[in-house]
C-alpha cells in the first residue's frame, strides 16, 4: 500500500479527504513547519512520492500563497471561474464533497501531537464537531417516493443574494400544495432577519438531524453558498438520491454535471414554483435525475475516488 504523509492538522472541513486517503493508502502524520500556519484551518496538505499537494476546502477567499509556493499542486474546492487567483498554473479543481464523522480516525492520526499543536480545547472542539457530523454511507440507489421536502439554512449577514434565493425556495415549497415542507431559515442569535420575511423562519437542527431529514427529502436545493462557493449540500444530496435543483456553477468542476441528467438547473428564483410543480407531477423525470446524481457521486465524488485522482495528478505533475 502506498504511503501518504499528512503535513498539517486540518480542521473538520477536510474530513472527507482524510477518509479518502485512509481508504487507499497508508497515512502517517509527518508535520512540516512550512505548513504550520494551516493547522486548524480548512486545508489538508499531503506528500506522496516526494511531491506535495495542498487541498483547500475553504470559501473562495483566495489562494494561500505561502503553501502554493511550497507545493507541486494546489487543489481548490471552490476554484472560481472568474478569479485570476484560482487561474494560476498549479491550481486544480476537485469534485463536491461534504463534512463527515471521522472523529475516531482524526484522534488516532493526530493524537497527542494534535492536542499539543492546536491546544487541548480546540482539538476537543474539532473532535466534537466531527462526532456530530453524519457517517459516510454509500447506500444503493433507492427511489425517494412521497412528497416530503426538507430545507434549512442559516442567514448570512454579508450574503444578501444567497439569503434571498434560499428564502424564495422556502416560500415556493411552502406555497406548493403537492409538497409537505419542513424547515426554513434559521433565526440569527442577534434576531436580525436581514430583510427576510418572518414566515420563512424555521428552527435549528443538529447536523445529524439535518442529514437524516435531507436523506428523506425528494428534492434538494443546492443553493449558492458564501462567495459563490458550492454548498456541502450538493454531494450529500446526491449521495442520498435526492433530485437536485441548483444554479449554474460559478466554480470550476472537473466534470460539469449535466442538466436533466445529474441536476436540474434554474437561472432565476422566479422559476422555483413552476419547476417544483413539474418535478412533483413527473416522478419519471424526478427518478431519472436523482438516479443520475447518485451515479455522478459514485463515479466522481466518493472519497477514495477523489483521493486516487489527486494522487494520480500529483504523481504526474
Amino acid at each position: 500500500m502506498s504511503q501518504v504523509n499528512i503535513l498539517n492538522i486540518p480542521n473538520y472541513y477536510s474530513s472527507f479527504y482524510q477518509l479518502g486517503f485512509e481508504r487507499i493508502a497508508s497515512v502517517r502524520f509527518n508535520p512540516r513547519k512550512e505548513f504550520a500556519h494551516l493547522n486548524g484551518k480548512p486545508f489538508l496538505v499531503i506528500e506522496y512520492k516526494g511531491k506535495v499537494a495542498v487541498i483547500e476546502n475553504d470559501d473562495p477567499i483566495g489562494v494561500d500563497m505561502s503553501s502554493y509556493s511550497n507545493s507541486d499542486l494546489y487543489f481548490a474546492t471552490n476554484k472560481l471561474l472568474a478569479s485570476e487567483d484560482y487561474s494560476m498554473d498549479k491550481v486544480r479543481s476537485i469534485y463536491p464533497h461534504y463534512t463527515i464523522d471521522n472523529a475516531f480516525d482524526y484522534l488516532k492520526l493526530f493524537g497527542v501531537k494534535g492536542a499539543i499543536t492546536l491546544g487541548p480545547k480546540e482539538f476537543l472542539r474539532q473532535l466534537y464537531i466531527l462526532h456530530r457530523r453524519p457517517d459516510l454511507i454509500n447506500t444503493p440507489y433507492k427511489d425517494l417516493t412521497g412528497n416530503y421536502v426538507f430545507f434549512s439554512g442559516s442567514i448570512w449577514k454579508k450574503e444578501k443574494l444567497a439569503n434571498q434565493v434560499r428564502a424564495a425556495f422556502v416560500q415556493a415549497c411552502q406555497a406548493n400544495p403537492d409538497i409537505t415542507f419542513e424547515g426554513g431559515m434559521n433565526p440569527r442569535s442577534d434576531g436580525d432577519l436581514c430583510g427576510l420575511p418572518p414566515e420563512v423562519m424555521g428552527t435549528r437542527f443538529t447536523p445529524k438531524d439535518f442529514s437524516e431529514k435531507s436523506s428523506r427529502s425528494v428534492i434538494g436545493f443546492s443553493n449558492p453558498a458564501v462567495l459563490d462557493a458550492v454548498s456541502w449540500r450538493l454531494g450529500e444530496y446526491w449521495n442520498y438520491n435526492c433530485f437536485v435543483i441548483g444554479f449554474p456553477f460559478k466554480i470550476d468542476i472537473p466534470t460539469v454535471p449535466e442538466h436533466g441528467k445529474h441536476i436540474h438547473y434554474v437561472q432565476d428564483p422566479a422559476e422555483f414554483p413552476e419547476v417544483l410543480t413539474f418535478v412533483m407531477k413527473n416522478p419519471e423525470y424526478r427518478e431519472k435525475v436523482s438516479r443520475g446524481g447518485k451515479s455522478y457521486f459514485e463515479e466522481y465524488c466518493l472519497p477514495e475516488i477523489q483521493a486516487k485522482r489527486i494522487l494520480d495528478l500529483l504523481e504526474n505533475s
